[in-house]
């Protein structure tokens, strides 16, 4: 496994997304909620293979609390534990004291459940609850961390979201979007803005909702806007030497600011295949860097917002 530091702190460059251990989040058997023996082989395998953050959140239906039990259990044997990203949100706003109220009471609710005095990351999970109310969360979270309640601060926001209000926010991480066909906060500099504040940057869907998997021949007619791009991407796979997963990981670990990349996983077999792809993982070239730049700048906005995909 490729590890990174950033504000101090020892991370592996694939963050485990823990979803899936709390919650059905999708069609068929290998969709449904694991077991809690399945949910700690899996967990007990990533810290094994040297994966060692995790993401949930306090809404991810059970996650935090099989973690929480897991990590009991690690504890109790003198193992070690991961370092562990938790989620709050949304937040009620109205008064300095009502949002101070509602993040000490779903803090206090992660720490319980999770069963640590402290949290490694508390993240807020909507953007909007720190935008529109930057003075009140500011203060609250400058107060529970001089509480020890947690070490590092973060906010998850989406692509349409101001990058540049995360970068001077003060906290010290956040979790975007970022794929291989969206430059658009690349090119407006809004990436560079994170990257010169300092924060950790934790990227998600990085494969696209999987349209790097497909091939031109695979694809849903629906989205054949997707297609001269797509058909693109696989020339640049066999022009690079990288699967189409490696490619879209080594993509966004040469992004300039990047710190983890967060991925889920259905079950081991998974989790260890998807290791296997970090470990083949490359810097890419300012040279491959530029071809795919000027690829995938300007391209149908469609391809990289997979809530259209299926619209009529």
């Amino acid at each position: 496994m490729k590890y990174i530091t950033a504000k101090e702190q020892k991370l592996s460059m694939f963050s485990l997304g823990t979803v899936q251990l709390g919650m059905n989040y999708g069609i068929g058997e290998d969709r449904a909620k694991p077991s809690e023996e399945k949910a700690f082989a899996l967990l007990d395998r990533a810290m094994e293979l040297g994966v060692d953050n995790l993401d949930t959140a306090n809404n991810y239906g059970d996650s935090e609390a099989v973690i929480g039990r897991w990590l009991q259990k690690r504890k109790a044997e003198g193992k070690k534990c991961p370092w562990v990203v938790t989620k709050i949100g949304p937040l009620k706003h109205g008064s300095f004291d009502i949002v101070r109220d509602d993040i000490l009471r779903q803090t206090e609710g992660c720490q319980k459940t999770l069963g640590v005095d402290t949290i490694d990351c508390l993240m807020l999970h909507n953007y909007e609850d720190y935008a529109d109310d930057r003075d009140n969360v500011r203060k609250v979270f400058e107060e529970l961390k001089a509480q020890k309640a947690y070490r590092y601060s973060a906010i998850s926001a989406y692509s349409e979201h101001d990058y540049g209000v995360i970068a001077d926010s003060g906290f010290d991480a956040t979790q975007i979007p970022m794929n291989v066909f969206d430059w658009v906060k690349i090119n407006d500099g809004e990436m560079e803005k994170l990257e010169k504040s300092g924060m950790m940057v934790f990227v998600r869907s990085v494969f696209l909702q999987g349209l790097v998997f497909h091939t031109p021949e695979s694809l849903d007619p629906r989205l054949d806007f997707c297609l001269p791009y797509l058909e693109k991407y696989c020339g640049f796979c066999k022009e690079f030497g990288l699967s189409p997963a490696v490619l879209a990981l080594s993509f966004v670990q040469s992004v300039p600011g990047v710190t983890t990349t967060v991925l889920g996983c259905d079950n081991v077999a998974q989790l260890e295949s998807n290791c296997q792809l970090f470990d083949q993982t490359v810097k890419l070239t300012d040279e491959q860097m530029k071809l795919l730049h000027d690829a995938f700048t300007g391209i149908d906005p469609r391809v990289i917002n997979p809530r259209v995909w299926f619209k009529k």
